[in-house]
């Protein structure tokens, strides 16, 4: 793969290499697309942004694409290249064919406790990658973890870093971004409690991933959103439900310790990645799940699956006000 980063005066350039042959997503300021290389014919998908809708001192769209063009792992979505114009930006990766995590675990009725942690692993690999490179995520959640194909030996690829940006020792991430069933509370306690976080976000976001995988249920879900904010900033979340009982304790602890509010105590991705259940070392439950239990888990999935997107689609602390509070790409 190659980082290259072309200037047009319109889109022709683009459009003489790529043809798109579908819309497979669309966002509030982008639409993604499966395409085609006319030099190599291989599929890749290109999101399509519209840069009007950017204000002038929003500089998420660069950091997005320098982003990209710095990170190269096998759990990361790659970059071919990108195309600026006056208007638009096209943004081309490699195609993750096998579609979102959301969309797995609603159709696979019977994913387990064993397919969460090797998902759940793979998000590890590709966080600590990130975080080596001095990158926090800030937005990952079921629909950004896509997977390379549709085999049972798919890699998991972290997607959608529009909300990204570099941190470092001296840096204060400040910025009240991310989807409200996956924010972090320290995100939410900016301007009140507290004025910076850490990429700590990041693993309580793959926490409730991880619980989600498990139980079927988010762990911090309600209709009114100041109540929803309160259980986070409280971590408040049960493991009442009858699934729970057929869910490992390594597992549970796994749970519980990214799930943690205060932020000195919830584990760093390298402490995640050596947990002997993310490592495989300690028991899965041997129990069989009754089917009523995997039934019911796979419809509250598939029931969640729009209100899960509805959610995330009006609430989202989007991106249109990251600006106003970080600092711009030096």
């Amino acid at each position: 793969m190659t980082n290259n980063l072309v200037f047009g005066r319109d889109t022709d350039e683009f459009f003489q290499r790529f043809e798109l042959v579908e819309q497979i997503g669309v966002g509030g300021f982008a639409t993604v697309h499966k395409g085609v290389d006319r030099h190599t014919n291989e599929l890749v998908a290109v999101k399509e942004v519209d840069k009007t809708q950017y204000f002038p001192a929003d500089s998420s769209l660069e950091r997005e694409v320098y982003i990209l063009s710095e990170v190269r792992h096998e759990n990361i979505i790659g970059l071919i290249c990108t195309y600026v114009a006056p208007a638009k930006v096209f943004i081309v990766t490699e195609l993750a064919s096998g579609g979102e995590l959301l969309e797995r675990v609603t159709e696979d009725g019977s994913f387990s406790e064993s397919d969460a942690r090797a998902v759940v692993y793979q998000i590890l690999n590709g966080v600590e990658y990130l975080h080596s490179k001095n990158i926090v995520h800030r937005d990952l959640k079921l629909e950004n973890i896509l997977f390379s194909n549709r085999t049972s030996s798919a890699m998991v690829k972290i997607a959608d870093f529009g909300l990204a940006r570099f941190f470092a020792d001296d840096s204060e991430l400040r910025t009240i971004c991310g989807s409200p069933l996956y924010v972090a509370p320290e995100i939410l306690d900016i301007g009140m409690s507290s004025e910076t976080y850490t990429p700590a976000v990041d693993m309580w976001s793959i926490g409730v991933i991880l619980y989600i995988l498990l139980s079927g249920n988010s762990p911090f879900d309600n209709e009114d959103e100041q109540v929803l904010f309160q259980k986070i900033r409280s971590g408040e979340y049960s493991m009442d439900d009858n699934i729970w009982d057929y869910i490992s304790e390594g597992a549970k602890d796994c749970v519980q310790k990214l799930l943690t509010v205060d932020t000195t105590d919830r584990m760093t991705v390298s402490e995640a990645l050596q947990h002997p259940w993310v490592l495989g070392l300690s028991c899965m439950s041997e129990t069989v799940v009754p089917s009523q239990l995997l039934e019911a888990k796979q419809t509250k999935l598939v029931g969640h699956l729009e209100s899960f997107r509805m959610i995330q689609f009006e609430q989202q602390l989007t991106r249109q006000h990251a600006h106003e509070m970080d600092h711009p790409l030096e």
